[in-house]
């Protein structure tokens, strides 16, 4: 969520910046783990194929599975010493050459769509699992595997409905309208948020695990709550920033 005094960028962790770190947690922080049968290499381009939509990317784009065996490759021989890894880069250069722009080219119908299935998420999560709601909220959803049978069945509607959203904008190749951050903070005023809203995105990294669901919750539910014509638009900037 936003600094306190950036109230522009309110919503800068939804959509893909909440789901990415989901796999890519366990590769950078729990390190490369040896599948009997598989290299350590071939092992870690599975996981980042589990990376929403990076996946997707390189099974469709060549060129871009082999930069990430040669990132990888590299990071093997030299790890990283401070920053971000190789791999855990490229897939943010990726999402900003593939993933973005084709998610601000989404339809209305599947930008909705995506996001509708991130607040029932994280409606169920609040309840069964308070702790991973946070995490997934933060964008570091780290074991997905602990999950229970209905939250990984829910979270594999938000994976497939941010699918949808991506090759509708990508086969569209135009770019639709999407909310500036000036516009974002009046669109959640229209929505019904308040001082003490925006307070709590605000404070985002402070909240409990309940608070935190509950602030993501209402925002992944103010498209229902917007004109028509402005849904779209707030979906496609929830997912893709």
């Amino acid at each position: 969520m936003a600094r306190p005094t950036d109230r522009r960028s309110l919503v800068r962790q939804g959509g893909i910046g909440v789901l990415a770190a989901i796999v890519l947690a366990a590769i950078v922080g729990g390190g490369w783990l040896l599948i009997r049968g598989k290299t350590e290499v071939d092992t870690a381009l599975d996981q980042v194929r589990r990376v929403p939509l990076i996946g997707p990317v390189m099974a469709e784009n060549a060129e871009v599975e082999t930069r990430m065996r040669a990132a990888i490759e590299q990071e093997l021989r030299n790890p990283t010493q401070s920053g971000l890894s190789r791999p855990f880069a490229l897939v943010g250069e990726i999402r900003r050459q593939y993933v973005v722009p084709a998610l601000r080219g989404a339809d209305d119908e599947s930008a909705i769509a995506a996001v509708a299935a991130r607040a029932q998420l994280v409606l169920y999560l609040r309840q069964a699992d308070p702790a991973a709601c946070r995490q997934f909220a933060l964008g570091a959803l780290q074991r997905p595997d602990l999950l229970d049978a209905e939250a990984q069945r829910l979270l594999g509607e938000v994976l497939q409905t941010l699918e949808a959203a991506w090759r509708s904008g990508k086969a569209a190749a135009v770019q639709r309208p999407v909310l500036d951050r000036e516009q974002l903070t009046a669109t959640l005023q229209q929505a019904g948020f308040a001082k003490a809203d925006f307070d709590r995105l605000g404070s985002f990294q402070t909240l409990s695990n309940e608070v935190s669901c509950d602030v993501e919750f209402k925002v992944d539910s103010v498209p229902p709550l917007l004109p028509a014509d402005k849904r779209g638009a707030f979906a496609r900037y929830v997912l893709s920033n």
